[in-house]
């Protein structure tokens, strides 16, 4: 019966310990980078941040002239605490800057690759989000 019982929860724990790995580790202050799908834990504020995707790319070709400079947003989900968020970040144009994508007392600054260009299609499960998790200093406010 002592077999039987190790052996189950042998099995039980292999499923536990798989999701473990998935998931990169990663420093307030400091930039990373997730493709698509790809979970981050930045232990130091008990927060997982996961990567779902592009949802719009609208950024000016290189070698294109455009009227407009375009935007890219993306979604994350942002598990803080144990309570799961869907944020949509949003590059601010025409600087193209991400100031002003916040998450409870975080400064969530990125970017995403690659950067379009003229006759090329950028499949989704190429992009990558370059991302930077600060914590807004008390009385700061966006430009």
């Amino acid at each position: 019966m002592k077999k039987y019982l190790f052996l189950l929860s042998f099995v039980l724990l292999i499923p536990l310990l798989s999701g473990c790995a998935n998931v990169a580790k990663a420093s307030l202050n400091s930039q990373f980078t997730l493709a698509p799908g790809q979970t981050v834990r930045i232990q130091s504020e008990s927060m997982d941040i996961k990567f779902i995707g592009v949802t719009g790319d609208s950024r000016c070709p290189r070698g294109v002239e455009c009227i407009w400079a375009g935007q890219v947003t993306c979604d994350i989900e942002i598990t803080k605490d144990g309570v799961k968020n869907t944020v949509q970040l949003k590059t601010v144009a025409p600087t193209n800057s991400s100031w002003g994508n916040t998450f409870q007392k975080y400064q969530l600054s990125f970017d995403v690759t690659p950067y379009p260009e003229a006759g090329k299609t950028t499949n989704k499960n190429d992009y990558r989000l370059l991302l930077t998790v600060s914590i807004i200093p008390d009385g700061y406010s966006s430009p």
